[in-house]
């Protein structure tokens, strides 16, 4: 079976299609993806966060 998005687990469970176990299952899979993609995003903006800035004066206010 292949990862819903939320909406879709939600509304397969709804009608029936996915029992709870399979739901839950869904979910868990949905925040484990989540939550690489957040690490992902906390390590760029650390990098970008650690580069020197060297923005032009034109765009500097």
């Amino acid at each position: 079976m292949g990862t819903y998005g939320l909406q879709g687990v939600i509304r397969a469970w709804e009608l029936g299609k996915i029992t709870t176990e399979q739901a839950i299952g869904q979910i868990l899979l949905l925040l484990v993806a989540l939550e690489e993609r957040l690490r992902e995003i906390e390590q760029q903006m650390e990098q970008l966060r650690r580069r020197p800035h060297t923005g032009s004066p034109e765009t500097d206010h």
